[in-house]
């Protein structure tokens, strides 16, 4: 397909080894969708507070990125708005960040990380310290329940077949209820349907056990299918349940397999990369 021309991918580089991996995600990322490729050095949620020291491995890093790929430097410090401001300026399709499990291992801890993600229109990458895989963004995992259709996340997994030819393994629970076996009937035929108009050919489908949330699932399961991203869909409204134990997305995140989550929201104005 014809590939969206000046887009910019942004990687938040804190002087962690967790910032390391961030821009080293992006660099795959920026040359999958041929993208330019931002590192913001500088980043706090408040004004005024003092730079974060570089890595001292960002600058060889950023030597060994391939000389085709344009690389933006910003010297600013930015907060979440004027990052989100400047994001929107320069055709950015995606941040990504580097989220630490503990304490102090990384300026994204999973609350500072939600704290980013959930005013954002842009998705968000979260990643680990895992490298990125040899065969890059080939094995993409989606779910699919009855809660609804989730159209902005069959989207962007959908991106990621059309720029670069990625296997999409849909999960999908299975109900033994009528009404809800119907349900989830329904959004499994959406998904056919936007797929089939998109031409995206290369979906193979997986049930989940009964009473199995699929996110959960997909993420225990992702070595059997080599996946290499998970995408997923915020929570819009936390049930009383949320509150006592965190969003479904906070479990995602900096999950111990390393594996890299992207997290969408479900909004009006979502960023679409292309249709």
């Amino acid at each position: 397909m014809e590939r969206k021309k000046n887009t910019n991918l942004i990687a938040i580089a804190d002087p962690s080894d967790f910032g390391l991996s961030a821009v080293r995600h992006a660099a795959t990322l920026a040359a999958f969708f041929e993208s330019s490729l931002t590192v913001i050095r500088h980043f706090s949620f408040h004004e005024n507070v003092q730079k974060h020291l570089e890595h001292p491995g960002m600058q060889e890093l950023l030597s060994t990125l391939p000389s085709s790929l344009r690389v933006i430097l910003p010297e600013e410090d930015f907060t979440p708005e004027k990052l989100y401001d400047w994001a929107e300026k320069n055709n950015s399709i995606m941040y990504v960040i580097g989220v630490g499990r503990e304490k102090k291992e990384a300026f994204f801890t999973r609350n500072r990380a939600l704290k980013f993600i959930k005013p954002s229109r842009l998705p968000v990458l979260t990643v680990g310290l895992r490298p990125p895989v040899d065969e890059r963004w080939q094995q993409v995992l989606l779910t699919v329940d009855i809660d609804r259709q989730a159209k902005e996340k069959v989207l962007w997994a959908g991106y990621f077949n059309r720029f670069g030819g990625s296997v999409i393994h849909l999960l999908h629970s299975e109900y033994r209820d009528e009404f809800l076996k119907q349900k989830l009937q329904d959004n499994l035929a959406f998904v056919d349907k936007l797929y089939g108009n998109l031409e995206i050919r290369t979906l193979e489908k997986h049930q989940v056990p009964p009473r199995t949330d699929p996110d959960t699932y997909a993420l225990a399961h992702a070595e059997e299918y080599s996946a290499s991203l998970l995408v997923i869909m915020t929570t819009t409204f936390k049930t009383f349940v949320d509150v006592l134990f965190g969003t479904r997305e906070k479990q995602l995140i900096a999950n111990s397999q390393g594996l890299p989550v992207l997290c969408i929201n479900e909004r009006d104005d979502l960023y679409v990369l292309c249709t």
